[in-house]
């Protein structure tokens, strides 16, 4: 018999291994170090602790948290910052996001493949979305292998599109659509020179 975990973390997002909340203080050293680590970030900046810092004291939108950007942290359920999802919005409906756990994590594809199931379930449960983007440089399979078994699917790649370790490589889009927003999209809609196919013979 499976034996409950006990949680010290509370968030907005509870995984089996993760939760997601927003930033603390106290995570801003871990966080500058896990940016400057990920292979791709949508700001192409050198992270530092003092660069997060004054972001994180910004008083127009302070704590990496407003309307439309956010950044959440990846905490264990017993405690201890893993990795971060930023996640950008114009419209509420439609998500673009990047996401990371630390390379150096033993039981990275668990906490990984737990973040990327949390993160959806709670988008799905309180926001409505219509469709989340993940982007991810090619070579990065172990993120790949998260969002697909979210259910996320490869989208778009472009090809020797970023630079990375001083090479070209190609990134990629991994997306999830809500049914409701694939089913409007396969509507038969009426275009100008033909006959509405809704009004019949």
């Amino acid at each position: 018999m499976e034996t409950a975990i006990e949680t010290t973390e509370r968030g907005f997002a509870t995984g089996r291994h993760v939760v997601l909340r927003p930033v603390l203080e106290t995570d801003l050293p871990e966080l500058a170090r896990l940016m400057a680590e990920n292979p791709y970030n949508h700001e192409q900046v050198p992270w530092t602790y003092h660069r997060l810092k004054k972001r994180f004291e910004d008083k127009e939108k302070p704590g990496l948290w407003d309307r439309e950007d956010k950044t959440y942290a990846v905490v264990r359920r017993r405690g201890g910052i893993a990795g971060y999802i930023t996640e950008n919005t114009s419209d509420n409906q439609m998500y673009w996001c990047t996401l990371h756990i630390g390379s150096g994590i033993s039981d990275r594809d668990a906490l990984g493949t737990d973040l990327a199931a949390a993160y959806l379930a709670y988008k799905e449960r309180w926001h409505h979305p219509r469709r989340i983007s993940f982007a991810l440089l090619l070579l990065e399979d172990q993120k790949a292998g998260w969002l697909t078994a979210a259910g996320f699917e490869q989208e778009l790649v472009f090809e020797r599109s970023y630079f990375h370790s001083g090479r070209a490589t190609s990134l990629a889009y991994y997306t999830w659509c809500a049914d409701w927003a694939l089913a409007m999209r396969a509507e038969r809609h009426p275009v100008p020179g033909e006959e509405d196919p809704r009004r019949g013979a």
